[in-house]
């Protein structure tokens, strides 16, 4: 996919023009990492913005001498957002570390020098893709500092298993509409990852489904209309699918 049609899918850069996007997409460079790839660690200089063009990036507090871990997770950047907003601020330095959350990331990195003497240059395009970083990055601090108790759903963590012989049964578009569902308003406390094969090759794509404090449910021989049903009825109101439950595999 062209820069350009990346950058359109957006927020920050959704009120600037064709031309204008134009100008922004020269100053991109495509990256691509494999699932566990850092692309930055707590403490580097922030020296790119990075905007998710496919895949899903972890946001986590690694602790000093410690490996890394899903457990501290803070967020999970899907498609269309920006991460690294720590290289436009000072002192320049990457406040979390990231990781490719995914079977396969594939990120847009401007670099900061170019693009801070870009949005100097053109002050009005500056103004306007500030004042959206703002409010995106409000948005997110929000959704962050929410306790438990306000919150419409607890967290919850759903594995899409992409091993061989789940992609080839369609696991790839189950993770995309999982992807696309978790976006939606209501489900920013659902993480979408990717996960190995179940040794029940037969009944792929199998994905599960943990809410904290309820356990977890496989569902089996998934496709993208299952995936939205999910999510609507068992993570938003909490029924169960149990025709597409695979039986011996979820915990009581």
């Amino acid at each position: 996919m062209a820069a350009i049609d990346v950058l359109k899918q957006v927020e920050t850069f959704q009120a600037l023009s064709e031309d204008e996007l134009s100008e922004i997409g020269k100053l991109t460079i495509e990256k691509q990492f494999a699932y566990g790839d850092r692309l930055f660690k707590d403490g580097d200089a922030a020296t790119h913005l990075w905007i998710v063009e496919e895949g899903i990036i972890d946001l986590r507090f690694d602790l000093p001498g410690r490996e890394t871990s899903e457990e501290s997770t803070l967020s999970s950047i899907t498609a269309n957002k920006i991460i690294g907003w720590s290289s436009l601020v000072s002192p320049y330095k990457y406040k979390l570390s990231s990781y490719c959350a995914s079977s396969r990331c594939k990120v847009l990195a401007i670099d900061r020098n170019l693009f801070y003497e870009f949005l100097t240059e053109h002050p009005k395009i500056g103004y306007q893709v500030i004042s959206a970083m703002l409010r995106v990055v409000g948005r997110r601090f929000q959704r962050l500092q929410g306790s438990s108790d306000d919150a419409p759903l607890a967290p919850v963590k759903m594995t899409v298993h992409m091993a061989t012989c789940g992609i080839v049964a369609g696991a790839r578009d189950v993770m995309k509409a999982a992807i696309e569902a978790a976006t939606r308003p209501g489900f920013e406390r659902v993480t979408v990852k990717s996960g190995g094969c179940l040794g029940k090759c037969a009944t792929e794509p199998n994905v599960s489904v943990e809410i904290q404090h309820q356990g977890s449910v496989v569902y089996q021989k998934m496709n993208p209309e299952k995936m939205y049903r999910v999510f609507d009825e068992h993570i938003a109101k909490g029924r169960v699918l149990n025709d597409w439950v695979l039986e011996g595999e979820n915990d009581d």
